[in-house]
């Protein structure tokens, strides 16, 4: 036997409380007598305090300390069971193969095993990924049943190994581990359970889902279809807004086919499904139009400034920009001298130095690594400026005469530009749009909206919100299913969809600002040719099995023991009641 909480037993000092209340208790009897003054003086009066008396063996004396005693072991909360309740940490495997049928028998495994623990027990239940997650607990086993029907495993392959790890921290030295997968283990687990339930099967998958445009216009739909085993054909179906637009049968050659079919124009949702297999989760995908990613430029040039740099023929052979006048409004600035930026804001500052005009034929000392000068070369390249001290960290140099600078302000970022283009060739040089290609696709990173309109499961998807827009800021994403969860953060906001179909991402009234579609995208999760079903026990570091232990519930017994307490707290008050005089 053994105690849950044996500071209870601290109770057991009432006992020598009671004894002590008998010794000294001093209850002076009742005498009915005919006069008082028929005794002396000196018998009338009583002895203050109370004095030792001899010990009394009454039944009151026995229920007290009973009483006493049941007090004690009820606080202590005996048990003949184990020493402490069992935590059974069940880890999921969640790679998207499990919706092959290992899911259900995986969640009936654990509804089992989690039925057979006692109500002191608790059961916590991960779920494997690259960022392992507590599904729920420690919860009692009753409530396992619910996480188990919200559990949809759709992640691409990974190592459960981390899941792992944090299951046998939480499980500690007396817990058990159990890892729920589909395929056999490829080396021993110590001190975890694996019970595998896969099936091997033939399946299909979509590869590559694209839609290409074609020269005289319009676009068509380029699906790629792979078989992993003894699989001859498929169909495959595809819907336009909503509306079944083409189906027909796929035979497969070499495992293998490819389907291009025409959409209608004006297409915007496309959604492209293969006939039922072992998989359905592999054999879907949504294709939304590209998120807008224009890049917004603010020139502040001075008008001469501005027509020397030929800026405008410059963006307009880049494509993906658009003038905006609010600079508040603006990814990109052009400017003569520096302004005040906000988070996100790129702006190109383009200011020769003060002083006579020095012509720069090189060699230039370049910081080829940067994102902003990838590619740019400046062979052949006449540069004009003068002398300045550019803040910031320096890319181009001409000896000791810097060029070209980054500076990183409280908010935003800078390129300095110490150049004067009224003479020199950098303007008509091949280098002079490289140069302005990589800043606009820099800023383009900070364009508010989605980065992409398509992604795979498992991966995250990022969304900027508009700094002059926050009635229309993204404040929740909706999955296909129709449940909402805020997204946090500041203007970078992002989440990892868990289902696949598409995600609408909502502003705070309800609307609609973007559309994100996820899809399952692996071949290794799509060859259900390696799954296996079977069982391996526990095992310790010597090697040997170990069985999980069991325990009892106790609660039975301590109510028990608080019947036969209040029985006998009764008894006494009784037996003290009915004491004659």
């Amino acid at each position: 036997m053994s105690f849950a909480t044996p500071l209870g037993l601290w109770a057991l000092l009432a006992l020598p409380a009671v004894v002590a209340l008998h010794l000294f208790r001093r209850r002076l009897p009742e005498r009915r007598v005919a006069a008082l003054f028929l005794f002396a003086g000196e018998q009338l009066a009583a002895d203050a305090g109370r004095t030792r008396t001899r010990l009394l063996r009454t039944p009151s004396l026995w229920l007290e300390g009973l009483a006493a005693l049941l007090l004690a072991l009820w606080l202590a909360a005996p048990t003949f069971g184990e020493g402490a309740p069992r935590h059974l940490v069940v880890v999921l495997d969640d790679s998207a193969s499990m919706q092959a049928g290992g899911r259900d028998r995986a969640a009936a495994e654990v509804l089992r095993q989690a039925g057979a623990l006692a109500g002191r027990d608790r059961v916590t239940l991960l779920r494997t990924g690259a960022r392992p997650q507590v599904l729920d607990g420690p919860v009692a086993a009753a409530a396992v049943a619910g996480a188990l029907a919200r559990w949809r495993p759709v992640q691409p392959r990974h190592d459960p190994l981390p899941a792992l790890d944090l299951a046998l921290e939480l499980a500690g030295p007396g817990g058990e581990v159990v890892f729920c997968t589909d395929a056999a283990p490829p080396t021993p687990l110590p001190d975890v359970a694996v019970h595998a339930f896969g099936v091997p099967a033939a399946n299909c998958s979509l590869g590559t889902v694209q839609r290409v445009p074609r020269p005289e216009g319009g676009e068509d739909l380029r699906v790629g279809v792979v078989g992993h085993g003894a699989v001859a054909a498929t169909s495959v179906t595809v819907r336009v807004d909503g509306v079944v637009w083409r189906q027909q049968d796929v035979p497969l050659r070499e495992g293998a086919a490819t389907v291009q079919l025409p959409l209608p124009p004006g297409a915007r949702e496309v959604h492209v499904a293969l006939g039922a297999d072992a998989l359905p989760l592999d054999g879907e995908a949504w294709l939304l139009p590209p998120p807008d990613r224009t890049v917004a430029v603010c020139d502040l040039l001075p008008a001469p400034l501005r027509a020397r740099l030929d800026l405008a023929r410059v963006l307009a052979a880049i494509g993906g920009v658009r003038a905006e006048a609010d600079p508040r409004r603006a990814e990109l600035l052009v400017a003569a001298a520096p302004g005040v930026l906000r988070p996100g804001q790129t702006e190109v500052v383009v200011a020769p130095g003060a002083g006579e005009r020095r012509a720069f034929a090189g060699p230039f000392t370049i910081d080829r690594g940067h994102p902003w000068l990838v590619g740019v070369e400046l062979q052949g390249i006449a540069w004009l400026a003068g002398p300045a001290a550019l803040p910031g960290q320096v890319l181009v140099a001409a000896g000791a005469v810097a060029l070209v600078s980054e500076e990183l302000p409280e908010a935003g970022r800078r390129l300095w530009l110490n150049f004067d283009p009224a003479a020199g060739n950098l303007v008509r040089a091949p280098d002079w749009p490289v140069l302005w290609a990589n800043v606009v696709e820099r800023a383009r990173l900070e364009v508010p909206g989605p980065e992409r309109s398509e992604v795979r499961l498992g991966d995250e998807v990022r969304h900027r919100r508009a700094w002059l827009a926050e009635a229309t800021d993204v404040v929740a994403v909706e999955a296909p299913d129709g449940t909402r969860r805020p997204l946090a953060g500041g203007r970078l906001t992002a989440f990892v969809p868990e289902q696949p179909g598409v995600h609408r991402l909502l502003d705070a009234a309800g609307g609609e600002r973007a559309r994100v579609a996820a899809r399952c995208l692996d071949p290794a999760e799509s060859d259900l040719r390696g799954l296996a079903t079977g069982t391996w026990p526990r095992q310790v570091a010597g090697g040997a099995p170990r069985s999980a232990g069991g325990g009892r519930d106790d609660a039975g017994l301590r109510q028990v023991l608080l019947l036969l307490l209040v029985a006998v707290l009764a008894a006494d008050w009784w037996w003290l009641q009915r004491r004659p005089a």
